[in-house]
């Protein structure tokens, strides 16, 4: 993974820094993940494997000037963001936009075919079908999600102060995969493009001349399982 995103550029004899490498991480495990609870907004922390999850990665990353971090107000990002960015002095801006896709009143629910309440109401079609996927009573719908999150990523992306830094923002599953849609051609039905990012999964946007691409996607320290 690249350690800096340091970029020169020669623009009538003057050479200038150009470029913002962004690192968007995925929190690490907790117990609603591993019973497979719909979490969505629920303020849950990680768990023991959550946390080694996120000190491997944070090994691996521990090279990476950052320059700023971001995260999602939920405690598993800011615990994940904070075990990532180790003894660096760098203050975590939290964002509600980074937030995961609320599920309304099904938060605390298992995902499983047979939980009768999440039957007969579209909402079986979050993974398989999510063009036909429908929102909970008090939830979001995977545009709004893709709303909020590109707007964040756009704003970010044209932050000048931070033009040749490295970034760090940590998120939750939908909400990562609703930035990284606006990285390339798509529609609701193709949203997990690749299925949903492991815990502590790392992608890579680059920032060229105002240009987003994604370098990295859902790249992991640890063993897979």
């Amino acid at each position: 993974m690249r350690r800096a995103c340091r970029e020169e550029k020669t623009i009538l004899g003057k050479t200038r820094v150009i470029g913002m490498d962004i690192y968007i991480i995925r929190h690490g495990e907790t117990d609603w993940n591993a019973l497979r609870k719909l979490q969505g907004q629920a303020d849950i922390p990680l768990n023991e494997k959550g946390r080694w999850l996120a000190a491997v990665t944070a090994e691996a990353m521990k090279d990476i000037p950052f320059a700023a971090a971001y995260s999602s107000p939920l405690v598993r990002a800011m615990e994940t963001a904070k075990m990532i960015l180790g003894d660096r002095d760098i203050p975590i801006i939290q964002d509600r936009r980074l937030m995961e896709i609320s599920f309304g009143v099904f938060e605390g629910e298992e995902m499983k075919p047979e939980n009768p309440r999440l039957q007969g109401n579209g909402f079986m079609n979050f993974f398989i079908a999510p063009d036909q996927y429908i929102a909970p009573e008090g939830g979001e719908t995977f545009q709004q999600v893709c709303d909020r999150t590109t707007r964040f990523l756009k704003e970010l992306a044209a932050r000048k102060e931070l033009e040749g830094k490295n970034v760090l923002v940590a998120s939750h599953g939908a909400a990562i995969k609703g930035m990284l849609s606006s990285l390339y051609p798509t529609d609701l039905k193709d949203f997990w493009h690749g299925g949903v990012h492991k815990n502590c999964a790392v992608s890579l946007i680059r920032v060229r001349d105002g240009q987003m691409t994604l370098a990295e996607d859902g790249k992991i320290y640890y063993e897979n399982e």
